[in-house]
């Protein structure tokens, strides 16, 4: 028999005795996160790079009990960061191992052969979610007849990114809580219909915009 546990983030952070930078408000249907700007997920990010999901195993800690799941990641393009080995380990927390089922409310962890752009909050910490903003550091990317274009974890594809750093802080819209699997930044303009995948931009396209916006 399987047993099936759905934890909110603040609880699990509390077993972890780990603390976040971000706001974790445990929900009954998802974990909702402090809101961030598409320039504070690429400057806070101490890595981001452009990758594919080569390996994913669960474990548990010995000491803690803690379920995780480390997905491993081939890095084909390095935008931010210093990282010499051509793959990279991350833990996610959540799982399945020998039957139990440990499940964070509003965790989306990559799966086998996805391909995308992570922006990883530390290298050295112990986070619930390594992506920096949960959805709003993890963006998907999808082949449209041979070209490669990009969307948001939740399938939304990517048609803009603009800075939201110059805006006066009169006009600009105050930071609030939001979905940790299926919000975005501000500053990231997609399409609501993932058919509209055609007018996404394309990865390299979007990597250059991410790359002004770390010059700027």
């Amino acid at each position: 028999m399987n047993t099936f546990i759905v934890l909110p983030a603040k609880r699990m952070a509390t077993a972890l005795a780990c603390s976040l930078c971000l706001f974790v408000v445990p929900s009954a249907s998802a974990t909702t996160i402090l809101g961030m700007n598409i320039d504070k997920v690429a400057t806070d990010a101490e890595f981001v790079f452009e990758g594919a999901v080569i390996n994913s195993e669960t474990r548990q800690d010995r000491n803690s009990g803690i379920i995780s799941t480390y997905v491993t990641f081939q890095i084909n393009d390095i935008i931010k960061g210093d990282y010499s080995g051509d793959s990279v380990e991350l833990k996610f927390m959540g799982g399945v191992f020998n039957g139990a089922i440990v499940q964070v409310s509003g965790m989306r962890i990559p799966e086998m052969s996805e391909q995308g752009v992570y922006f990883v909050e530390s290298m050295s910490r112990d986070l619930i979610n390594p992506l920096i903003g949960w959805s709003q550091g993890h963006f998907i990317i999808h082949d449209d007849n041979g070209t490669r274009r990009v969307s948001t974890a939740d399938n939304q594809p990517v048609i803009k990114v603009e800075a939201v750093s110059s805006i006066p802080r009169s006009i600009k819209k105050p930071l609030s809580v939001v979905e940790g699997n299926t919000d975005i930044a501000a500053g990231v303009m997609t399409e609501a219909s993932p058919i509209m995948t055609k007018r996404a931009l394309t990865v390299e396209d979007f990597k250059l915009r991410i790359t002004d916006l770390l010059a700027n």
